[in-house]
């Protein structure tokens, strides 16, 4: 058989034993090679979310002393069986069901159980997706503890350019919620050529845009970037702002903006000096951006496992690692804390819909780009596309962080994604 047709079969779900691995020669052959238009596409995904240098990046450089996470192993994690839906696996089957590439489970500031998959290694690098827009949203809340942002003020208050724009007639906190109500549509899938949603993902890297890199800003002002592009966003004409959560990645560019104008740093370097350089990471990370080098806040964060994990034990403990104050206290409290409004902007969105395709039944609200799972009690997921999690529950001081190349981006509609959500459950329940 011709490797074209094992490729085509691969990327089917057809493939043996003997699937094609993306990258797997040197030269690779081009039915293995990673590029820009099948990034995101099983097999080459397990290489390209490794390597997403593929693509503008800009540094977050780490500082000082590597601080260790302590150990306290124990493998049992890995075979702890749970019920979901009828069906009992353990949290190894969860993981691996779900085309995880590695996981690492924290209790009480120690590593209890860390496993890694295929070719992924602690030492790798890999996208966090969606992941980095509950980063960005802790990094404003240091501007915001600062006394530099009024949540409760317009977006062109602080940016100029979107004067006169619907995202410039949003407040800074409709922003931060995605209450926005934009005409627009986060679907990975059907994109239709010249919509608003298909011009944003060419501009966001998702989907290759060869027209927009050959241009010459000198010469063409057509947008090349995604802050150039969003005042392009109008408001949805059947819907009214601050009624119902509505995930839409556009929000997260304008509150990465504003941090950058009200800063005056590029939001990769506000990150690397007011957080990166303070949580002891083992490793400089780096972040995607699009073509005009502007740092991706909605999804472009890249780091090793440990260090994504380093991040929630920060948020677990209101804040605070390492001996540093890393995020705002009150703003961590204050992102838990659901209003009754808030709770019912997220029980009016597609995901609380027992009978549609993307319910998720540990939703109960989304504030300051956190999935909030329990308000009370402190629970929430950042989470990407493509499996991408970092679990926090402050009521057991725990910490669950995944990395993923899964076969399709969203996780709410992927049935496999969700007995690993069950396993986070399952494990936090296992504990004292």
């Amino acid at each position: 058989m011709k490797r074209s047709l094992i490729a085509a079969l691969v990327l089917m779900g057809i493939g043996s034993g003997s699937a094609l691995a993306a990258m797997d020669t040197i030269p690779a052959a081009a039915e293995a090679q990673a590029t820009k238009a099948n990034w995101t596409l099983q097999p080459f995904n397990k290489w390209t979310f490794r390597n997403v240098g593929m693509h503008p990046s800009v540094m977050v450089p780490r500082d000082g002393d590597i601080v260790a996470i302590p150990e306290a192993l124990n493998p049992k994690i890995a075979e702890l069986e749970f019920d979901y839906q009828g069906k009992t696996y353990t949290v190894n089957d969860a993981m691996i069901g779900d085309d995880t590439d590695g996981y690492i489970v924290i209790h009480n500031g120690k590593i209890l159980h860390e496993e890694y998959f295929g070719d992924f290694t602690a030492k790798d690098h890999h996208l966090w997706a969606s992941s980095t827009k509950s980063l960005t949203g802790q990094a404003l809340g240091l501007l915001v503890d600062q006394g530099k942002v009024d949540v409760n003020a317009k977006v062109e208050s602080y940016i100029e350019e979107l004067k006169g724009t619907h995202f410039g007639q949003r407040t800074v906190r409709e922003v931060l919620n995605m209450v926005t109500a934009l005409n627009y549509s986060e679907d990975y899938v059907n994109m239709t050529p010249g919509e608003v949603s298909t011009e944003y993902f060419r501009r966001l890297g998702f989907i290759p845009a060869f027209d927009l890199n050959a241009i010459d800003p000198t010469k063409d002002d057509t947008p090349r970037g995604l802050l150039e592009f969003a005042p392009m966003f109008t408001q949805n004409p059947d819907l009214e702002p601050s009624y119902k959560y509505e995930y839409h990645s556009p929000n997260v560019d304008v509150i990465g903006w504003i941090i950058s104008r009200v800063s005056g740093q590029p939001l990769q370097t506000f990150i690397a000096e007011n957080i990166w350089s303070k949580l002891g990471t083992e490793h400089d990370a780096f972040m995607m951006a699009d073509m005009t080098f502007v740092a991706i806040a909605t999804g472009g964060m890249n780091t090793t496992l440990r260090d994504f994990a380093r991040v929630g034990m920060a948020m677990a403990n209101n804040g605070k690692y390492n001996g540093e104050q890393v995020f705002s206290e009150a703003w961590v409290k204050d992102t838990f804390a659901l209003t009754e409004e808030e709770k019912l902007h997220t029980a009016r969105s597609i995901y609380r819909d027992e009978n549609g395709p993307v319910y998720d039944q540990w939703l109960q609200g989304y504030k300051n780009y956190l999935w909030v799972h329990d308000s009370e009690k402190g629970i929430g997921t950042f989470r990407g596309v493509f499996g991408q999690n970092l679990y926090i529950n402050q009521e057991k001081n725990l910490v669950i962080a995944t990395f993923a190349s899964t076969a399709s981006a969203s996780n709410s509609a992927r049935v496999t994604n969700r007995p690993r959500m069950a396993s986070f459950e399952a494990i936090a329940d296992s504990l004292k």
